[in-house]
């Protein structure tokens, strides 16, 4: 998290700062949008934040966290499944998979 607002400091001090940040995870994003407030930068009226997976707190956040949702639980079983066919000496069916995503529309962007 504290990256994340390290991140937008770096951002928010260069000659032309973004209209918005697209962040890869929800942990920098919070730590950004945290430093956003601190630093007095208006979320989304100077910068919009988002982040990605829609972590649980994501939606606490002031304003609330614009993020990309992607299913954890199904994510961890496919992972799962697909290790112990590995560690069994069995084939994986298809080496990736498209689990799905969604988008969740907050205030931050």
């Amino acid at each position: 998290m504290a990256l994340g607002g390290t991140m937008l400091e770096q951002i928010a001090g260069q000659n032309q700062a973004p209209d918005a940040i697209f962040v890869c995870n929800d942990d920098l994003a919070q730590g950004a949008l945290l430093q956003a407030h601190r630093l007095g930068i208006a979320v989304p009226e100077r910068v919009a934040i988002a982040g990605f997976n829609d972590l649980p707190g994501s939606d606490l956040m002031i304003p609330p966290l614009t993020t990309v949702h992607t299913p954890l639980d199904k994510i961890g079983e496919a992972s799962a499944t697909m290790l112990l066919k590995l560690i069994r000496g069995e084939a994986v069916d298809t080496p990736s998979l498209d689990l799905g995503y969604r988008l969740v529309l907050r205030q931050s962007a």
